[in-house]
């Protein structure tokens, strides 16, 4: 899979008929992020990535609030390269096959958070 290198990418690769995501779209900024956080929160993406945990909190309501179609890469350049980030790393993640190893990961760390392990 090539890198996304801009924000339509990410939304093309997450939204309508996408595999993560079916039959949504996102208007906002702010939709894209949630979907991206959502999909790093997977127990697939999280047992090798965290990092993405504080990118809502790190990026201006401003941004958040713009509308993809609207989005100014000059103003926002370096937001757009923090979501951009975290995207190349989350959706290659979540489409890989998981190992052994990845699944007794998962096991460990739901039990440590006394989650139901059968889930």
């Amino acid at each position: 899979m090539s890198k996304c290198e801009n924000l339509e990418q990410v939304a093309e690769i997450l939204e309508d008929n996408g595999p993560f995501n079916p039959n949504q779209t996102f208007d906002t900024v702010e939709q894209l992020v949630d979907a991206l956080v959502d999909l790093g929160n997977t127990d697939k993406v999280f047992v090798r990535h965290d990092d993405h945990l504080g990118l809502k909190s790190d990026l201006p309501s401003d941004f958040l609030a713009t509308p993809l179609a609207e989005i100014d890469e000059e103003k926002f350049e370096s937001e757009i390269k923090a979501v951009l980030d975290q995207a190349n790393i989350i959706i290659p993640l979540s489409k890989r096959e998981l190992s052994e190893y990845d699944m007794e990961e998962i096991r460990e760390d739901k039990q440590s958070r006394g989650d139901d392990i059968d889930d």
